[in-house]
């Protein structure tokens, strides 16, 4: 199928996540919104699915309607009694010190014919290639690992054995309500036109993984 240009996480949500749907939300506190903010993105998932599960390294089980369904752990060693039939990793995977285990884990919790939906940023995106040409080094996230394109994150699967890429898509803005600086802001429309173009230079991909068959 033809890439699709995300605007937002709630936009991969309402495409990959159906009402009746048991989810986990790996990462499901969030990076730079709280429980609070309209833009959560795991409150819009509580909305969106039947029964949504989470796990993060750091939470308040007392904000939580159901905290029996969450878990204080991390991407590599989480465990629930139950599979699912969506996990979404949304900014995760460049924060695991192990992704393999990550992916290992993934599967054993995902039902048969499931999906696992991670987003993660493009290693050659616009904001990062200009921030290398204008300093020694891209501005990133003090708590990131590493950087994916689209050939090492396909590479890191086939390695895998567990996982085959089935889509690759594309996501420009992370928030739902943006809360970007006005120079981010104008970089989105930027992205937005650009997306018209091409999709290589866009700030993340969105990447839909399925069992590989082959080695179930």
């Amino acid at each position: 199928m033809q890439p699709i240009v995300f605007k937002n996480k709630q936009e991969i949500l309402d495409r990959f996540v159906l009402p009746t749907d048991t989810v986990l939300d790996v990462g499901f506190w969030g990076q730079g919104t709280t429980i609070d903010d309209p833009g959560w993105i795991h409150g819009y998932l509580l909305k969106k699915a039947a029964v949504v599960y989470g796990v993060d390294l750091i939470f308040d089980a007392t904000r939580l309607q159901h905290p029996e369904q969450y878990q204080l752990a991390g991407a590599e060693n989480f465990s629930f009694p139950v599979q699912f039939d969506v996990i979404y990793a949304g900014d995760l995977i460049e924060h695991v010190q192990n992704p393999g285990l990550f992916l290992d884990n993934c599967k054993k919790h995902l039902k048969s014919g499931g999906k696992l939906i991670i987003n993660t940023p493009n290693c050659y995106s616009l904001e990062n290639l200009a921030g290398k040409l204008m300093q020694k080094e891209p501005v990133v996230n003090d708590d990131h690992v590493c950087y994916y394109n689209e050939k090492t994150f396909r590479q890191l699967c086939k390695k895998n054995k567990n996982w085959q890429v089935e889509q690759v898509h594309y996501l420009y803005a992370l928030p739902i309500h943006y809360r970007q600086s006005i120079k981010k802001r104008l970089l989105n429309i930027f992205y937005a036109l650009l997306a018209k173009c091409t999709n290589k230079y866009l700030d993340c991909f969105v990447f839909v993984l399925k069992e590989n068959k082959e080695n179930a």
